[in-house]
C-alpha cells in the first residue's frame, strides 16, 4: 500500500510540474491545477493519521483558541480561509481554501500531520517546530469550523491593518530578549475590553482587553469564585497619552479628554509550564515612539523599568496574589 502511495504521488507531481509551467501568479487556479493539488495532499498523508483522534473536545472555547493560532495561517489562507490573499494566490499550487469540500473532507488526524509536517511540492511548510501539537489540534477543530463561522467571527485571526506607521511584520516580529515575543498576543486589536483604568500619576488613559479564553473565565467568576484563569488566559493593557477636544460640540470651559498618541502595549501570559516561577504568568512591554511610529522592547530606562525577561512585572503583581495576580476586575456592561 505505501509503495502504491509513492507511485501515484510521482505520477501526480509530474502531472502538476507540467501543468503549472503555465501558471502564473496573477492567474486564478484552474479547476484541474486545484484538483490535483489536493490529490497530491491526499496521498502523502500516511493511513494512519486518518485514525488519530482530536484529544480536545469539540468547544467553543477550543475553537477559540484554534482561532489564535490560525493568525499564522491567515497570511496564506486568508482570514476567512479561503486563500484569497496575495501570496496565496501567487504560490504554486495556490494556498488551499481551507472551507472547500475536499479539505472538510480531512479529519482532524489528517489536518494535524498536514500542518506538523508540511506537503512537498506546494507552499505548504511543516509547522512542527513553531506550532505545538495542542496548538495544531486546536487548529484542526477551527479549520472544521470554518464553514460556520461568520466572516466576522473569523476576522478575529486576520492581520489586523497596521496603525501608526507599524507594519504588522514589523510590530510581531518584536521580542523582549530572553522573553516574551508581541507575536503571542496577535489580534489582540480585536479582543473585547475588560476594563479601563486610570492612575493619575502615569498621565495616561488605560484599556486592559484579553483574549476570549481569559473573558470566558472572566464571565464564569474568575477570580472572584477563587479559582485560577485557564492556561491560554491573555491580557492586554494598552497605554495613550490623554489629549483634548475643545472644537463643538464640546465646551473650551470643559473639554473632553481622549486618547491621543498611544505610549505603551503591555501583556500577561498564563503558562504553567514556561513561567513556573511567577504563579505561571509570564509579563512583557513594549514602548512606543509617536515620532518613528514604532514599538520597541521595554528596557531600564522605561517608566516603569523592565528588566530583559518574562518576569518583568512579577513584582508588581505579587500585590493581586489573592486575585490570581490580576488587579482588573471585569467590568459590568
Amino acid at each position: 500500500m505505501r509503495l502504491k502511495h509513492k507511485v501515484i504521488l510521482g505520477v501526480i507531481s509530474a502531472m502538476l510540474g507540467a501543468l503549472l509551467q503555465g501558471c502564473s501568479a496573477g492567474k486564478s487556479p484552474s479547476r484541474e491545477e486545484t484538483s490535483l493539488a489536493n490529490a497530491a495532499k491526499d496521498v502523502v498523508i500516511p493511513l494512519e493519521a486518518g485514525s488519530k483522534k482530536n484529544p480536545l473536545p469539540e468547544t467553543d472555547e477550543v475553537v477559540s483558541q484554534g482561532e489564535e493560532v490560525f493568525a499564522t495561517c491567515a497570511f496564506c489562507h486568508g482570514s476567512d480561509g479561503r486563500g484569497g490573499t496575495t501570496i496565496g494566490r501567487s504560490m504554486d499550487p495556490p494556498a488551499a481554501d481551507l472551507t472547500s469540500a475536499h479539505v472538510q473532507h480531512w479529519s482532524d488526524g489528517e489536518l494535524f500531520w498536514i500542518v506538523q509536517n508540511g506537503v512537498s511540492h506546494t507552499g505548504m511548510p511543516a509547522w512542527k517546530s513553531s506550532i505545538s501539537e495542542d496548538d495544531t489540534w486546536k487548529l484542526a477543530r477551527f479549520i472544521h469550523a470554518l464553514p460556520r463561522l461568520s466572516a466576522g467571527s473569523a476576522a478575529t485571526a486576520a492581520q489586523p491593518p497596521a496603525k501608526a506607521g507599524v507594519s504588522l511584520q514589523d510590530k510581531y516580529t518584536l521580542q523582549i530578549p530572553g522573553g516574551l515575543s508581541l507575536s503571542e498576543v496577535r489580534g489582540y486589536e480585536q479582543w473585547q475590553t475588560v476594563a479601563p483604568s486610570l492612575t493619575d500619576a502615569a498621565h495616561v488613559i488605560r484599556v486592559i482587553v484579553a483574549n476570549p479564553v481569559m473573558i470566558k473565565a472572566y464571565q464564569d467568576g474568575v477570580p472572584g469564585n477563587g479559582k485560577p484563569f485557564p492556561d491560554g488566559s491573555k491580557i492586554v493593557k494598552l497605554e495613550w497619552k490623554p489629549k483634548t477636544i475643545t472644537s463643538p460640540p464640546f465646551s473650551i470651559k470643559t473639554p473632553d479628554t481622549v486618547s491621543g498618541d498611544l505610549e505603551e502595549v503591555e501583556f500577561i501570559v498564563k503558562d504553567s509550564k514556561r513561567f513556573p516561577d511567577t504563579h505561571g504568568w509570564g509579563y512583557a512591554m513594549f514602548d512606543y515612539d509617536a515620532g518613528s511610529g514604532t514599538l520597541a522592547p521595554a528596557t531600564l530606562a522605561s517608566h516603569p523599568p523592565v528588566g530583559h525577561d518574562a518576569k518583568c512585572g512579577a513584582a508588581c503583581h505579587e500585590l493581586a496574589a489573592s486575585k490570581n495576580y490580576i488587579f482588573t476586575e471585569y467590568a459590568k456592561r
